[in-house]
């Protein structure tokens, strides 16, 4: 098995709840003077900010699953952003030494939601962020709904446009050209 060259690339921090906290900095001079929490409503939506590398530093908007999986009721700060081998998360992950206690990246398509988030919660994460698989979608969220197979799985579960996980997979893969 080849091991991946940029294997932690991508630091995430993720604001909770449907209320969330966000700092705005402000600057002088380019220098910053202070931070203030900022509560920001989100309907029906959940952000997460990559803070590293710093040509993916952005605030992402992404949905949570429907009516499976755990409530994100506490932020993650300083974890990282692993992509699932195999990318789809339809069988066991073989990385999940990677993935525990951090956030895995899957791709959507070839199961369920259901399933792909129980292997990553088999894995060791803290959280299943499920990119579309349309890369240049940029506008349509999924409602991420249980399968009916009655499983459970704990941990939060978010799904995120397919251009911006293209965008962070290409860059952990060591595509981007920066």
């Amino acid at each position: 098995m080849a091991v991946p060259s940029r294997i932690f690339c991508v630091i995430l921090e993720f604001s909770a709840f449907f209320s969330v906290m966000l700092d705005v900095l402000v600057y002088a001079d380019d220098r910053k003077i202070y931070s203030i929490p900022l509560p920001v409503l989100i309907e029906d939506g959940l952000f997460f900010e990559v803070v590293q590398p710093e040509h993916l530093s952005y605030t992402y908007k992404t949905r949570p699953a429907k009516d499976f999986g755990g409530v994100f009721n506490h932020s993650l700060l300083n974890v990282h952003l692993v992509p699932a081998v195999p990318a789809h998360g339809c069988s066991p992950l073989s990385n999940s030494w990677l993935i525990k206690d951090n956030v895995v990246l899957i791709q959507r398509g070839g199961c369920s939601f259901l399933t792909k988030s129980i292997h990553g919660q088999e894995a060791g994460a803290l959280a299943v962020m499920v990119a579309d698989e349309n890369e240049h979608n940029d506008k349509f969220y999924i409602d991420m709904v249980e399968d009916g197979t009655k499983r459970d799985v704990h941990l939060p579960v978010a799904f995120m446009l397919g251009k911006d996980g293209h965008m962070i997979k290409k860059d952990v893969r060591g595509d981007a050209s920066s």
